[in-house]
C-alpha cells in the first residue's frame, strides 16, 4: 500500500510543529469546560441514586457509572445545535436471572414516576435518554453481571431490543485505552511558538495527567468525522463511523506506533501516522468484519458492518473509508505551496473542524503574533515561513537556521 500524507510529510519541522500548536488551540477550546463536567456528573450521579433507593429489589444497590466519550476524556463540543451525548451504564447486581423486558420495564416505570425524569424520557435500543434541555443529554444503558469474571474491566450483558442482550465491556475498554494513553512516543518537541510567546517551560510532551497526546488525536478524528458528514451532498452522512470505533481503530494504531520505537521530532508527523494505520486495524474473522472492543473480543464495534439487509453493512463500510480519503485529502492540504499565509491555513482548519471554533482560534493567535511583532520579538525562519520567537543569545545558540526579524507595522512613522 503506497504511503499517504506525502504533502504533509515533506512540510518543514516548523510548519509541522506550527500546526500542531495552532490545532491544539483549537482543540482546547473544544474541551469540555469544568461547569459542563460539573453539571453532568452531578445530573448522572442524581439519577442513579434515584435508581438506587427505589423499593424494587431488581434495582437494589444499582450503580451507575460513565462510559464513552466522558470517561475516555475524548468529549468534543457538537457542532450546532447538537447536545453532548453522556454516555451511562445502569449495573443491576440483583438482575442475573432477570429478563431484558423485566429489566426495560422496571427501570422504565421507576423514571416516569420522577416528576422531571418522566417528561424527559426517551426509550432506546439499548436503554433510555433523559433529554435535558440544555448542552448535553444522558443515555443510560442497563446491565447485569455477565457469565464470565475472567476479563479486564467489569464484563457485562447490556439491553438489546434486538437480540435481549449483547455482551458488552465498556470499562475493560476504557481501562485499555487509559494503558495506551500512558504510552510515551519517542517525541523530542521543540519549543513552540505559543510555549515562546508565554515564556512557558519546555516539555517532552503536553501535561500527561491532564490530557494525553492519544486523548487529543481522538478528539481531533471524531471532530473531523462530525464536520464531514454536516457537509452537503454527502450521501454516507447517516452512515458516518461511530465513535467507539474510531477510538478503538486510533488507540491500537497509536499503540503500534509507540511500540514501533519510531522517533519523532514534532506530534503532527505521529498524527499521520496514527490515521494512516487506522484500517490496517480492521479485522476479518469467519467471514465477518470485526473492531473487537480489546478487553472483550466477543464484542464487535463494527457488528453492523455485517449486516445484508437494505445493504446497510456496505453502506456502513463505505462511509468510513470514504471519511478516511476525506481525513487524509484534509490533512494532505492544511499547507502547501499553493495555499500558504494563515488566511488559507485556518481557512483549510475550518473545513475540516468547523469555522466558529477555528474563527475564535485565528483571532487569539494573531493577536499574539501582533503583540510579540510589537515587542520586536516575531521572526521568521528562512527557508520554511514559520513563526518563532527571538528569545536571548543563550537561548538562541542552538538555532542552525538562519533568522530575520519581523519589522513592526508602523502606519504612522517612527
Amino acid at each position: 500500500m503506497p504511503a499517504l500524507f506525502t504533502n504533509a510529510r515533506n512540510l518543514s519541522r516548523q510548519q509541522k510543529i506550527m500546526l500542531t500548536d495552532v490545532i491544539d488551540r483549537i482543540f482546547s477550546g473544544l474541551d469540555l469546560t469544568d461547569t459542563q463536567r460539573e453539571r453532568i456528573e452531578t445530573a448522572y450521579k442524581a439519577v442513579g441514586s434515584y435508581l438506587a433507593s427505589c423499593d424494587e429489589p431488581l434495582l437494589e444497590g444499582a450503580k451507575v457509572y460513565a462510559q464513552g466519550s466522558v470517561r475516555l476524556r475524548t468529549a468534543v463540543k457538537p457542532l450546532g445545535r447538537d447536545e453532548f451525548d453522556v454516555d451511562l451504564i445502569l449495573f443491576l447486581p440483583n438482575a442475573k436471572n432477570a429478563s431484558r423486558d423485566e429489566i426495560v420495564s422496571v427501570v422504565k416505570q421507576h423514571l416516569l414516576k420522577h416528576n422531571v425524569y418522566g417528561e424527559l424520557l426517551e426509550e432506546l435500543p439499548r436503554g433510555f435518554r433523559i433529554n435535558y434541555k440544555g448542552d448535553y443529554h444522558l443515555d443510560i444503558t442497563p446491565a447485569k453481571e455477565y457469565d464470565s469474571a475472567q476479563l479486564l474491566g467489569y464484563p457485562l450483558w447490556v439491553v438489546d431490543k434486538r437480540s435481549e442482550f449483547k455482551e458488552s465491556n465498556p470499562e475493560g475498554m476504557a481501562s485499555t485505552f487509559d494503558q495506551c494513553c500512558l504510552l510515551k512516543p519517542k517525541l523530542v518537541v521543540q519549543k513552540s511558538l505559543y510555549a515562546a510567546l508565554n515564556s512557558r517551560s519546555v516539555e517532552e510532551l503536553p501535561d500527561q495527567s491532564i490530557k494525553h497526546l492519544l486523548n487529543r488525536i481522538v478528539q481531533i478524528i471524531k471532530r473531523h468525522r462530525d464536520v464531514w458528514a454536516q457537509d452537503k451532498g454527502n450521501i454516507y452522512a447517516q452512515f458516518k463511523p461511530i465513535s467507539v470505533l474510531l477510538t478503538t481503530l486510533a488507540s491500537k494504531a497509536y499503540k503500534e506506533v509507540v511500540e514501533a520505537g519510531k522517533e519523532y521530532d514534532n506530534e503532527f508527523d505521529l498524527i499521520l501516522d496514527v490515521i494512516e494505520l487506522m484500517p490496517h486495524h480492521i479485522e476479518s474473522e469467519l467471514g465477518q468484519i470485526l473492531v473487537a472492543n480489546p478487553a472483550m473480543r466477543a464484542e464487535n464495534y463494527a457488528e453492523k458492518w455485517n449486516r445484508v439487509k437494505d445493504n446497510e453493512g456496505f453502506k456502513l463500510q463505505q462511509a468510513f473509508f470514504e471519511w478516511h480519503k476525506a481525513a487524509v485529502l484534509s490533512f494532505e492540504n492544511m499547507i502547501s505551496d499553493e495555499k500558504n499565509g494563515l488566511d488559507n491555513l485556518f481557512s483549510s482548519l475550518s473545513s475540516s473542524f468547523g469555522s466558529r471554533a477555528v474563527a475564535m482560534t485565528r483571532d487569539k493567535y494573531i493577536a499574539e503574533i501582533n503583540n510579540a511583532r510589537e515587542k520586536d520579538k516575531l521572526s521568521v525562519i528562512l527557508g520554511s515561513g514559520a513563526l518563532t520567537v527571538t528569545q536571548s543569545k543563550s537561548a538562541s545558540a542552538n538555532v542552525t537556521q538562519a533568522i530575520t526579524p519581523v519589522r513592526r507595522n508602523q502606519f504612522y512613522g517612527d
